[in-house]
């Protein structure tokens, strides 16, 4: 997956939990879910002949040593169940929920303090400073 960016990396996850030795992008997600070298191989789509090079050097070591394949493809599958399974992704949603529905309750964020203390601000600063910045004029050119 050699993407020049990859915000999370779907795919990356899909290739290791299918056992596959995986080579992706260091740029975005797969820089996170991947463990250089153990479970899987970050490559620098900047460096075309460094990312070619990574590749023939795990085919030349699986040629060599056939069990090269096994330990990166185990490795991949470690990391997901560790980092990527369902139910490690649903536990932290629901944590994450249940810790801002506990600071919205908490916080009174939508109440009628929060709501006085922004006028506040607004009438003693933001509205002078807004005030002094100078217009924007077309030039006649």
């Amino acid at each position: 997956q050699p993407a020049f960016y990859e915000a999370f990396g779907l795919t990356v996850v899909e290739a290791m939990t299918c056992g596959l030795p995986t080579f992706a992008t260091n740029h975005g997600g797969p820089a996170e879910i991947i463990e250089h070298g153990v479970s899987g191989f970050h490559i620098d789509p900047y460096h075309p002949d460094q990312a070619s090079e990574l590749l023939v050097d795990f085919f030349q070591r699986c040629k060599e040593d056939p069990n090269h394949w096994n330990k990166v493809s185990d490795g991949g599958l470690q990391r997901i169940y560790e980092r990527y399974t369902w139910k490690i992704y649903s536990e932290r949603l629901m944590t994450l929920a249940g810790v801002y529905s506990f600071w919205k309750y908490v916080s009174k964020l939508e109440r009628r303090e929060t709501r006085r203390y922004l006028e506040m601000f607004y009438i003693l600063k933001f509205r002078d400073l807004a005030n002094s910045v100078p217009i924007a004029k077309d030039d006649a050119n």
